[in-house]
């Protein structure tokens, strides 16, 4: 999956997200919830990026021998 598929496959949780954190009282379920989301979809990414550098690594290693 591509950086930009992925970006796409996020955008209407991430806009939802942020609509729950700005028309919601500080503190209240709501936030916690958006919250706890945005730390999710910022460990998807953390996965992804790895996954992403891993492969790039053994791209890169198949290229060096030849």
């Amino acid at each position: 999956m591509s950086i930009d598929s992925r970006c796409r496959e996020q955008q209407t949780i991430a806009d939802r997200m942020v609509m729950d954190f700005k028309s919601t009282a500080p503190g209240s379920d709501a936030q916690v919830k958006a919250l706890k989301t945005l730390s999710f979809l910022i460990s998807m990414w953390g996965d992804f990026l790895s996954h992403e550098e891993r492969r790039m690594q053994s791209a890169l290693l198949l290229n060096a021998r030849s």
